[in-house]
């Protein structure tokens, strides 16, 4: 038989072993000290941070079972994976096991695991059950997104909030581990594997068993290689060269992360965790100890914006690479517009002149909007032609909306409700306002307005004809006899 996986072996089997939720295994160890116990519990959390393990152990609590009983063998303890039993027939089903009495242990208890992913016609069915359960049946519900439960299930619940895990609490008990194990590691590895995981003890655990299993010393460098950082010093180069100005050494050394293996949107992860770590608490990053407070908080701001970007663009590595650029350029010349690719490239329409290369970067560069032939109206018909590639629908939303950039406001004046409401969902005024910040290279806010010719109306208000200009406008149609 192969070894356990180090996550399965060292699964936490009673509230004292489980790491970083203290403010919840202390109030269910007293409550349970006192004999109190919930019809219902909800836990809900990260993933990786122990809501199905400590699910058991109140499992184990409520029954009297020693803390190494193996729950699977318990046929009054049922465990369910609510992302494959989630519709209406899976909850009668359970419903008639309620009706029964327990076969040998004092109470039934029912484990639903991922509950968010039942339907809505699951949760009404389980609604009354979980309300009135009979004296012997307890529920125990986990999810990782408790806003999808309806809250007529929360209400009816005992609920218990999971937190990540400091990156201290997943070093020391990584530490224990490894002291258990006999794995050889160093202190820059712990620390690096606890940051890597973000808060997940499953995770960590996961990683430091897939590096012990090549059966070398872990070093620091070992895992920033596995984990997707590239090399760990070249890492902390690109930062620290950024920081002080030098864009062509912290270029050089991205593109030779990248060529090694390091992955854009995980190295840009770790330079922000370093920069973050060095404002927090200065000189705790040997490499960036003398980079002043200002220079760590542009550098967070730039990285932040760039790990949101890579979520859109093609090219994962190109946020990263224009971050660093904007870090290590002065500001005025980090205005100067990219050129288009090609010089015969073609306008968007007829109606708008070709755009120049840019001109070259002179001692004082102006701001973009200042340049020869990039005026505000050429950055939206760029923007908007970038906008038409992501989400063709959109496109044709803002353009049915006049876009007009003045500086830093681009302001769109919607003909309809059902537009303004599309332009301004969270995923769409980020995509917007991100595209057109990176071509006019000046952040650019966005102001959505309804015109006045419709006022206050809303869409019932909207005449016929407008509407099927609209969707003709949206879906790329035209109407026919």
């Amino acid at each position: 038989m192969g070894k356990l996986a180090l996550y399965r072996a060292y699964r936490p089997l009673d509230f004292s072993d489980v790491v970083g939720q203290d403010h919840v295994t202390d109030t269910l160890e007293k409550a349970f000290a006192r004999g109190l116990m919930s019809h219902a519990y909800l836990l809900t959390g990260p993933r990786g941070v122990g809501k199905t393990s400590v699910a058991r152990i109140i499992a184990r609590r409520v029954n009297q079972l020693p803390a190494e009983a193996e729950l699977a063998r318990e046929l009054d303890i049922l465990e369910i994976d609510a992302a494959s039993n989630r519709g209406i027939d899976d909850i009668r089903a359970l419903r008639d096991k309620l009706a029964t009495v327990p076969s040998r242990l004092p109470y039934k208890v029912f484990i639903i695991d991922e509950a968010h992913m039942l339907t809505r016609e699951a949760f009404n069915a389980l609604l009354k059950t979980l309300e009135e359960p009979p004296a012997h049946v307890i529920f125990v519900l986990a999810t990782t997104e408790v806003h999808k439960l309806p809250d007529t299930i929360v209400s009816r619940t005992q609920r218990h909030d999971f937190r990540l895990i400091t990156t201290e609490a997943l070093t020391k008990a990584l530490a224990g581990v490894a002291q258990t194990e006999k794995i050889s590691i160093d202190d820059e590895a712990l620390a690096l594997i606890a940051e890597r995981s973000q808060g997940g003890f499953r995770d960590a655990l996961s990683l430091l068993d897939q590096l012990a299993s090549r059966g070398e010393a872990i070093t620091g460098a070992m895992v920033a290689s596995t984990a997707g950082i590239g090399a760990l010093s070249q890492a902390l180069e690109i930062a620290r060269h950024s920081l002080q100005g030098d864009a062509q050494p912290a270029l050089g050394a991205l593109q030779e992360s990248i060529q090694i293996g390091a992955e854009p949107s995980i190295l840009t992860e770790f330079l922000l965790a370093q920069i973050r770590a060095s404002f927090l608490k200065p000189g705790s990053v040997a490499a960036l100890q003398d980079i002043p407070a200002v220079d760590l908080v542009r550098g967070l701001t730039e990285l932040s914006r760039a790990l949101a970007e890579q979520r859109y663009t093609p090219i994962p590595s190109l946020p990263l690479e224009l971050a660093i650029w904007r870090l290590a350029t002065p500001a005025e010349a980090a205005a100067i517009p990219v050129p288009s690719a090609t010089k015969q490239s073609r306008p968007v329409s007829q109606s708008v002149p070709s755009v120049s290369a840019a001109p070259a970067i002179k001692a004082k560069a102006q701001p973009v909007r200042n340049q020869p032939g990039v005026t505000d109206s050429v950055v939206t018909t760029k923007a908007l032609s970038f906008i038409k590639t992501k989400n063709n629908s959109l496109y044709a939303i803002l353009r049915s909306g006049s876009p007009s950039l003045d500086g830093e406001i681009l302001t769109i004046t919607c003909n309809f409700r059902f537009h303004q409401e599309r332009i301004e969902e969270a995923r769409n005024r980020q995509l917007i306002e991100s595209i057109f910040s990176r071509v006019a290279g000046r952040t650019v806010e966005m102001r959505v307005e309804h015109s006045a010719a419709t006022g206050q109306s809303n869409l019932a208000n909207d005449s016929g004809e407008e509407l099927v200009a609209s969707a003709l406008e949206i879906l790329g149609g035209e109407v026919i006899e």
